[in-house]
Parts: C-alpha cells; sequence; structure tokens
C-alpha cells in the first residue's frame, strides 16, 4: 500500500505557498526559562543556579554576578480525537470520501506537528470501540497513525459516537494536550457538552468538522447513493428536487450554526473542511483562530 504520508506530503508541496509558508514551520516559543540557543535577558545568581551559565563579562561591568537565561523550547503534546465511525465513511460535499479527506486532515496535522518536533498521539472510535496510539514523533509512527485512521472507517465500522470517545479522552488522559477533534455534522447532547466542559478545563481544545453531501449534491447527481447508517438508496426524484435541496440546506445551516455555537460556548476554535484541496487553508485558518481567541 503507498504511503500515506507521502502522499499528504505531496499535497503540502503542490498547495502551501509562500503566503501560508511560516504558519507550518519553525518552532515554538514558551513562556518558561530554560537552556537553549535563544538567550532572554540577565539576571542575578541565586545559590544553585548552574555556574554554566554567569555571564563574566556582563558580571565583571555591573560589579554582581549575573547569569543568562534562555528560552526554553519545548514539545506540545497533540492528540488527534478522530470519529471512525460508519458516517465517516459517507461522501463529503466534494463528492471525495469523507474517509480520503479525514486521513489527509490528520496527515497534514501531523506533518505540521512533526515539523515543529512535537508528539502525536490518537485517540479514534465509534459507538462500541475506542482504541488509543500513545505519543511519539517518528515518521514510522505517523504513517501507522494514518493507516489506522484509514482502516478502520468504513461502511462496517459501528454507528459514530462522538461522545464515546469524548468520554475516553476525560477519563483516561491524564497529561495536558492539544486536542483536535475530527469529526463531521453532529448535533452536541447534553452529554457532549459536559465533556467539553471538562476536556477544556484540562487541554486546550480545537474541533474539526468533515462536511456531509447533500442528496442533490451536483457532483455525484448521477451516481448511485445509499444512507450509510440505514444502507437504504436515495432515489433520483428525491435528489434532483430543487426545494427539497433548498431545505436540506437551510436545515444544515442552522444545525451547524447551532452546534458552532456550542463551541464558541465552551472556547473551543472550530473550522469546516469540505475536501482534501480544502485541509491546508483551513487548517491554517484554524491555526490563527487559535492563537488569537480568547481564553476566560
Amino acid at each position: 500500500m503507498p504511503s500515506l504520508l507521502v502522499k499528504v506530503q505531496k499535497k503540502m508541496t503542490i498547495f502551501a505557498h509562500q503566503k501560508v509558508r511560516n504558519a507550518l514551520e519553525g518552532e515554538y516559543g514558551s513562556v518558561f526559562k530554560g537552556r537553549s540557543m535563544d538567550f532572554d535577558d540577565l539576571r542575578v545568581y541565586v545559590p544553585g543556579d548552574d555556574v554554566k551559565d554567569i555571564d563574566w563579562k556582563a558580571t565583571a561591568r555591573s560589579g554582581q554576578t549575573l547569569i543568562r537565561r534562555y528560552i526554553a523550547i519545548r514539545k506540545h503534546n497533540i492528540m488527534l480525537v478522530v470519529n471512525t465511525g460508519r458516517s465517516m465513511a459517507a461522501t463529503a460535499s466534494s463528492g471525495e470520501n469523507k474517509r480520503d479527506v479525514t486521513v489527509m486532515t490528520a496527515g497534514v496535522i501531523s506533518y505540521i506537528a512533526q515539523k515543529h518536533g512535537d508528539l502525536i498521539a490518537l485517540v479514534a472510535g465509534d459507538k462500541s470501540h475506542v482504541q488509543h496510539m500513545p505519543l511519539k514523533g517518528s515518521t514510522p509512527h505517523l504513517e501507522r497513525l494514518l493507516k489506522h485512521i484509514d482502516d478502520h472507517i468504513s461502511l462496517k465500522s459501528d454507528t459514530s459516537q462522538l461522545s464515546n470517545i469524548l468520554d475516553y479522552v476525560a477519563r483516561t488522559i491524564r497529561r495536558r494536550m492539544m486536542l483536535i477533534i475530527i469529526s463531521d455534522e453532529t448535533e452536541f447532547t447534553d452529554d457532549d457538552e459536559r465533556l467539553f466542559r471538562r476536556l477544556q478545563a484540562q487541554h486546550e481544545v480545537m474541533f474539526i468538522r468533515i462536511d456531509d453531501s447533500s442528496p442533490g449534491n451536483q457532483e455525484i447527481i448521477d451516481e448511485a447513493i445509499y444512507d450509510v447508517d440505514e444502507e437504504l438508496a436515495l432515489p433520483q426524484f428525491i435528489r434532483r428536487d430543487v426545494a427539497l435541496e433548498k431545505a436540506y440546506q437551510k436545515d444544515k445551516e442552522v444545525r451547524w450554526h447551532k452546534a458552532s455555537g456550542v463551541l464558541t460556548h465552551h472556547q473551543i476554535t472550530s473550522v469546516d473542511i469540505t475536501s482534501e484541496e480544502d485541509v491546508i487553508p483551513q487548517i491554517v485558518l484554524l491555526l490563527e483562530r487559535q492563537k488569537h481567541a480568547k481564553r476566560r
């Protein structure tokens, strides 16, 4: 099977233009002080400090013993929380398989994280199963992570249930993480909101929605399509009904506006991804929103 990570990197090469390049490279600075190559400032020596940090020239000029302090470069711990339920095997609004869009999304995030020297973990599942791949940063680990997502999103998967995955994270993950949830259209339940509150109190949380196709999607209007949950074919006369398509789009907009309101209320940054080509600009947008998000 061709490397999924190589596929992601090829897409990065095509779409990562100069405008977004700085968002995909570099290191994260930390407010913590520590040993690194980046000088920060000087302070007076106190017993217990490492004598190797003494700045002898500054000490001679000031008449008091001064040590150098540096900006520490710290790794982020990033956890992808991915819905691999049956609904993620449906069709995206672009006409692509949502599984492929999900793998590309997880791959781009993993690639960016690896470039920064970060560690990536995965929690993925459906209504009945949740699996956890621990923090690592190696290329083989990223390939296994993407392959796990690709293998477990299928029409044979159990029903999607986001709360089951979030509950697993809330119960088992104690270390502070940057959680990036990847799921599809959903109407958040009271359990979801309770879990969002709990997770946001401990972690940084972001949400990526993989957009669903509508019944009247012109990209696939001549293809046979099915409801993945009920396994029922949608007849052409329904799919070509213009009034029905408008009603569907209006309802979809209302549902996503309501879901976005829930995420905003819990201070969770979110974006909507419709296709593989949409992945990189939307992830850059997500990171920019997260950077400038206000926190209580």
